[in-house]
Parts: structure tokens; C-alpha cells; sequence
């Protein structure tokens, strides 16, 4: 047994000729909040998608305390814990607010299309907790107002929390964060930097994020692994990464 929330060794996604990721190695452990930082193409969403199902490793192990993922479908790692949102907000645009939130408790929900067509008393009793959960999340985040709004009707900062609320609906030990900070300004960074701080320590939770602003990955993180060309480069703390010069090397090129 391992004291690690999550272990992954030597993951490697091939497509064909093109080696995506190589010999990738991460542990996290309870309540870290860790990024993977890198250039465009560097391989970072092809780990969170090998770590979600939705691309299963050419070679390695993942581990969730102990429980192999490898060939496991994406909505049964979600079941077991990991729960992510994407680079490109994937929202179900034309459902509310509310809707959104409570799609993400579905996946813990244990009765069968019998009684949910004859509206057994589990059947309601279970979505009326599901509702009144998914309205709790709203309102920390201070979107219980908008609950009937349409998803596509909120303003884009509101529609990146919105599908971290859904994640975190589906009661994830480990959360992924693909790009969390893309397209928003700088008053928005702030207010997503305190909303992860919050998030983490509300719901008791691991968190491993991609990102590209360096403001935010240096000033929550507190460790950082960079990959180049699907290869990891460099570990350290945020410190530690500033000052490395493979990795200034990486970003900024050679003088």
C-alpha cells in the first residue's frame, strides 16, 4: 500500500510515430495543489487526458491509492474520484445554470430507469437532494441568482466557475484544472487565484492544473513540474523553476 493519493509511473502516449508524452512520473499526495507548466504542445492535456480515460497510456501505470485506471472508461475514474475541466469550456450551453451543477451529481446516482419513470420515492427523494447540493455550490460561488439563466447567457468568467462547480458536484478527491485563467483579464485571474485557495480548503481537496499564466501558476502553486516536447524537463518549487535555466531555455528560447 502507498501513502500517495495518486502515483503515476512512466506514462507514455504514442499517436502512431509521434511520442505525445514520455516516461511521465507524478505523485500527489492529500490536499496539494501541484501545476504542469510547459510551451504549446509540451504534452500537458495529454496527461489529463491519459489520467481521465479519455486516452488510454501506450506504456505506464496510473494509480488512485492503489486502484489502476489504465483501462478504465472516464465516467468510472469520475466515480472513483478524479473529476477535470477543459482547455475549451465544454458547458451544456442551452441547459441552466442549476442543470449544469446537478449533471455533475448524476454520476453518483444508483437508481435505475424503473423508478425513475415511475417516480419511486428513492427516485425523488434523491434528485431533490441532488438539487438542493448543486444550489449549496451555486451559492458559494455566488451563482445561486442566475440558477435559471442559460449556461451560454453567462458572462465567459462566470462560465469557467460554473464548470468548476460541475466538476466539483461530481465529490472529486483529486481535481484537474486545464487552463483555468485562459481568456480571462486580469481582475478575473485574481478572483480564480482566490476561488482555487477556497475550493481547496472547502472541499478538503488535491488539485493538479495546466496553465500559462505564470501570476498564477507561481503565486498558488506549490510545486511545478515543466514539460517540453512530451518529456518532463524540470521539478521544483515555484522558486526553484524561476531560476532554472532548462526551463527559461524552454520558454525563452536561447540569446
Amino acid at each position: 500500500m502507498t501513502s500517495s493519493l495518486l502515483e503515476v509511473k512512466g506514462l507514455t502516449m504514442r499517436f502512431q510515430g509521434l511520442v505525445a508524452v514520455s516516461n511521465f512520473n507524478l505523485t500527489l499526495t492529500k490536499n496539494e495543489l501541484v501545476g504542469i507548466i510547459g510551451p504549446n504542445g509540451a504534452g500537458k492535456t495529454t496527461v489529463f487526458n491519459m489520467l481521465t480515460g479519455m486516452y488510454r497510456p501506450s506504456e505506464g501505470v496510473i494509480l488512485l491509492q492503489d486502484t489502476p485506471l489504465n483501462d478504465l472508461k472516464p465516467h468510472h475514474i469520475t466515480t472513483l474520484g478524479i473529476a477535470r475541466t477543459f482547455q475549451n469550456i465544454r458547458l451544456f450551453q442551452n441547459l441552466s445554470v442549476l442543470d449544469n451543477v446537478r449533471i455533475g451529481h448524476h454520476i453518483h446516482l444508483n437508481y435505475g430507469i424503473v423508478a425513475a419513470t415511475f417516480e419511486s420515492f428513492y427516485a425523488k427523494t434523491s434528485e431533490q437532494r441532488m438539487t438542493e447540493d448543486a444550489l449549496q455550490l451555486l451559492k458559494i460561488f455566488n451563482l445561486d441568482g442566475q440558477a435559471e439563466l442559460l449556461a451560454k447567457h453567462l458572462p465567459y468568467g462566470a462560465q469557467r466557475r460554473l464548470e468548476i462547480l460541475r466538476a466539483l458536484a461530481t465529490h472529486p478527491k483529486i481535481l484537474l484544472l486545464d487552463e483555468p485563467a485562459a481568456g480571462l483579464n486580469h481582475t478575473e485571474t485574481e478572483a480564480l487565484m482566490e476561488t482555487i485557495h477556497h475550493i481547496r480548503k472547502e472541499f478538503d481537496l488535491t488539485i493538479l492544473l495546466i496553465e500559462h499564466d505564470m501570476k498564477l501558476v507561481m503565486g498558488i502553486c506549490e510545486r511545478l513540474l515543466v514539460l517540453d516536447h512530451g518529456e518532463t524537463i524540470a521539478t521544483g518549487t515555484p522558486k526553484e523553476i524561476q531560476s532554472n535555466p532548462v526551463c527559461i531555455k524552454a520558454y525563452l528560447g536561447e540569446a
